[in-house]
């Protein structure tokens, strides 16, 4: 079933709760607001909540996404040493690792 979204307004407003701030949305489907009476229903407005700290995590998600997947510094600090021949490579660490990952795989 479609929803016509054109007619729905929004208003914003911040309102303080237990401490804490809450932004609320909301979004007016009909501007008569809404009961059901004899049998007919009217829209109601709908709203959203968001408080401080859902804001504040939606912030940290974004900030998360923009960090690279490989640590530079760890990358540049391995070429380094391979380039000045001091990097040592522990033959039974990788295959205590290797055997790991083929456990964890069995999974």
């Amino acid at each position: 079933m479609p929803i016509n979204i054109s007619q729905i307004t929004s208003n914003t407003t911040q309102t303080k709760s237990a401490g804490e701030q809450k932004n609320v949305i909301n979004l007016d489907k009909n501007t008569k607001g809404g009961t059901q009476t004899s049998g007919k229903a009217t829209l109601s407005p709908d709203s959203i909540n968001l408080t401080e700290s859902a804001t504040r995590i939606k912030a940290l998600e974004e900030q998360v996404a923009r960090l690279p997947i490989v640590d530079t510094n760890k990358i540049e600090q391995i070429k380094n040493s391979i380039d000045e021949g001091s990097y040592e490579v522990n033959p039974e660490r990788i295959a205590e690792k290797m055997i790991q990952l083929e456990k964890e795989l069995q999974r």
